[in-house]
């Protein structure tokens, strides 16, 4: 039973955290061609990063003061952070990884946590938990919600989150209304106790981050102009500020999906983004000088989990609001 649990828990964050692209081809490699101006060398992109997991009070005051700074109301911050708190306390024993208390410096363009069974055992097991820490969309359309504006959002029974199957969003719908308990697999799950959204909140994040349908074998600029026309048709529109959402879009075979979501905020030094890195696995502050560093660091990551399973991402677009970073 144990074994089949870690199974599951493995799967279903693979499908949530978008590390997955289920439509393997030889246009895989024409995809990644597609892509390369994320991934090329640049005399302004460096070989580093500086970040925190905000496990210490210095840290996560300065990510505080910079998002809020940037016009993110410090409710909505305040919310993530305790967020944060819970879950480090939870998890700074987890063998996979070490928490970066202050920022750190490495030489490196991606962080790798590790595996996800002993996170989940750290999660659920050790501290006794019968619910799914937050995953990075809710991280993200918490604290960009106030820049959102939806105008025709989707009925309840059409959010991506039912179908265990099939659903794109289901671990999203075991954080946000819990799930009940299926025999030999895992025990009943509540919702996350620390958030509290309105079921129109609950609407405008589901509207916004349900997969959309799109031919097979999209190319980038396909991708993104379904999106853009999907985003439209449901009035979906993004304000001007110096903070700003970033989505990670990939294929899973006639979908594109938000795999990844994070907020990117304009400082003095250029950018910070914050960023929960995946279900059960740490929140993380990362600084740059460019938007160029931030694509790079964020395909990085993303490819870090397609070569720990030895899958290839295919055709991606990294979305800054409705437009490409």
């Amino acid at each position: 039973m144990k074994k089949a649990f870690c199974l599951l828990t493995t799967f279903i964050v693979l499908l949530c955290s978008a590390c997955k692209n289920t439509e393997t081809s030889s246009t895989a490699t024409e995809a990644h061609q597609e892509n390369t101006q994320v991934q090329e060398e640049s005399p302004s992109v460096q070989n580093k990063l500086t970040y925190s997991n905000l496990d210490s009070n210095a840290s996560t005051q300065e990510v505080r003061s910079l998002l809020t700074e940037a016009g993110i109301q410090p409710e909505h911050v305040d919310t993530v952070l305790s967020w944060v708190a819970d879950y480090n306390d939870s998890m700074r024993d987890c063998p996979s990884f070490t928490l970066a208390g202050d920022f750190i410096t490495v030489d490196e363009m991606s962080v790798d946590y590790g595996e996800y069974p002993p996170m989940s055992t750290q999660w659920f097991k050790h501290n006794n938990r019968n619910y799914h820490d937050v995953l990075c969309r809710i991280v993200a359309y918490e604290l960009n919600q106030d820049n959102i504006s939806i105008d025709n959002v989707i009925a309840e029974e059409d959010f991506d989150c039912w179908d265990d199957n099939t659903a794109w969003l289901y671990t999203d719908g075991d954080i946000l209304f819990g799930r009940e308990a299926v025999e030999g697999e895992h025990k009943a799950y509540v919702p996350f106790p620390l958030i509290d959204w309105h079921k129109d909140v609950q609407a405008q994040y589901f509207t916004l981050f349900n997969p959309i349908h799109i031919t097979k074998q999209c190319s980038p600029q396909e991708m993104l102009q379904a999106i853009q026309e999907k985003w439209a048709s449901q009035g979906i529109s993004f304000k001007e500020s110096p903070f700003s959402l970033i989505t990670f879009w990939t294929q899973s075979g006639d979908r594109i999906c938000a795999s990844h979501a994070a907020t990117l905020a304009e400082t003095a030094f250029g950018y910070i983004l914050f960023e929960k890195t995946n279900p059960e696995a740490p929140y993380m502050a990362t600084k740059f000088s460019s938007t160029d560093e931030v694509k790079r660091y964020l395909y990085n990551m993303m490819n870090l989990d397609y070569t720990r399973y030895n899958e290839q991402m295919g055709t991606y677009a990294i979305l800054q609001n409705n437009r490409l970073l």
